[in-house]
């Protein structure tokens, strides 16, 4: 099947809800919390300066099979949700009440990632996740592989990722682009490998 890979910062508003989908299928925090912080997360990202990622794109459906999103400052992605101060703590409030264990784990996980990206000329890839339906066509590490090559164009010297050491799919796909673990650390309930590769 042929694909497109189509900057994540031109993806018109109508198809980010499609991008939330696809993100919602991946086991991870942001997930965990629910559509609306996984909207609004990706609504920030492609408004952010800094940060910018990929989309694949069927090219005969034109559905959308997976996105790629990397930043020199993931924690300010994350610190972006609060700015709307009224919409944040009536969310926030859902999740504590519905979900505890998820508003600890946010917690843990933002004190976390801040100590993270401590390196000039370094960016992080914060997301590579790709549609069920499109896995195990190496689409994931063609996303991932894509933000490599545009850091390197952005003069970054070092990309840096966080695997949970049972995605061995993902694990897979980012050593495969030549990133090597450097520690394994546990995150609350999350036990990660920190990777990383020079570009």
């Amino acid at each position: 099947m042929s694909h497109t890979l189509h900057p994540l910062k031109n993806i018109s508003p109508q198809l980010l809800p499609r991008i939330a989908e696809i993100q919602l299928h991946d086991a991870g925090l942001l997930s965990k919390l629910g559509y609306p912080f996984v909207l609004r997360y990706f609504e920030n990202a492609i408004q952010d300066e800094k940060s910018f990622g990929f989309y694949a794109q069927d090219d005969e459906t034109k559905e959308i099979m997976g996105f790629s999103l990397a930043s020199p400052e993931p924690s300010a992605l994350t610190s972006a949700l609060t700015k709307d101060k009224i919409w944040f703590i009536k969310n926030i409030l859902k999740v504590l009440f519905t979900k505890p264990l998820t508003f600890f784990q946010m917690i843990i996980s933002s004190i976390t990632i801040q100590n993270q990206m401590d390196e000039p000329n370094t960016i992080e890839c914060v997301y590579f996740t790709v549609d069920p339906k499109y896995r195990g066509n190496k689409l994931g590490r063609t996303l991932q592989k894509a933000l490599m090559d545009e850091g390197r164009k952005r003069g970054y010297k070092k990309i840096f990722a966080s695997v949970e050491s049972k995605n061995i799919a993902s694990l897979k796909a980012t050593q495969a682009n030549g990133f090597t673990i450097i520690k394994t650390f546990r995150e609350g309930a999350y036990h990660r490998h920190r990777l990383e590769s020079n570009l």
